[in-house]
């Protein structure tokens, strides 16, 4: 009796022995995986901004050459001077009212360009911002999508489902701004309305945050991870050719 229950507790320790090992190894090989996709989307997003800064160096050095190329100019007229030499009145008449309208189109179109940086990525890097901006002009640029800018944004605002962009129509902007981030927000869509900024986000119409699965994501061909969004762009004909048969 004794011999049997030794080789019961034998066989019972040897059992326990394999699955611990098992579960090592399993432990192991998740961690592994999971130190690669790190490693990997570390060095993604390196590339991204080597490759905005790349960009935004050449554009700097471009402006610099035209400004030192430039014809200098001559200095202002007071404007008291102005009025009494010439007919400041007949000036008023002729001017083009139709260019102050045109500033205040382009001051909307930066405003809600500053909106979806703001609330889609105000606690993101730069380069996230950047490639928030970046989808909401590659849509702009789209054909399936209206043509401005705040268009782009407020698509589907009026309805309580179906908005493109989740703030315009969840209670969001009914927030107090953080007028630092707020002012940065700003800053940064005049600076990519002035074409100083790199499509980081490799010609993206679409972005869901890391830790959600939209139904759409597997329809659409992944470009990049930035930050903590993920971006997609609508298939080729050569991507979808090259895709497996639906089962």
């Amino acid at each position: 009796m004794n011999w049997t229950l030794r080789s019961l507790l034998a066989a019972g320790l040897l059992s326990v022995c394999v699955v611990a090992s098992a579960m090592s190894a399993t432990v192991s090989n998740q961690r592994a995986d999971a130190e690669r996709k790190a490693e990997q989307a570390i060095a993604d997003e390196a590339q991204l901004v080597t490759e905005l800064a790349n960009f935004l160096a050449a554009e700097t050095a471009a402006v610099r050459s035209a400004i030192d190329d430039a014809p200098r100019l001559k200095p202002a007229k007071p404007t008291a001077s102005v009025v009494t030499a010439e007919d400041a009145l007949a000036d008023l008449a002729k001017f083009d009212l139709t260019s102050l309208t045109m500033a205040k189109l382009d001051g909307e179109e930066r405003t809600c360009l500053a909106q979806a940086i703001y609330y889609e990525a105000r606690s993101e890097p730069r380069i996230g911002q950047l490639a928030v901006a970046d989808v909401v002009l590659n849509r702009v640029a789209n054909r399936l999508y209206p043509n401005t800018i705040c268009g782009v944004v407020f698509q589907g605002s009026e309805r309580r489902t179906g908005c493109q962009f989740s703030f315009t129509c969840d209670g969001a902007m009914q927030a107090r701004l953080n007028q630092r981030k707020w002012k940065a927000s700003e800053d940064l869509a005049g600076v990519i309305l002035a074409g100083l900024y790199a499509p980081v986000s490799r010609n993206a119409t679409h972005y869901h945050a890391s830790y959600v699965t939209p139904y759409w994501a597997e329809k659409l061909t992944p470009t990049a991870t930035v930050g903590t969004h993920k971006f997609y762009k609508f298939p080729s004909r050569r991507t979808v050719s090259a895709a497996p048969a639906a089962m």
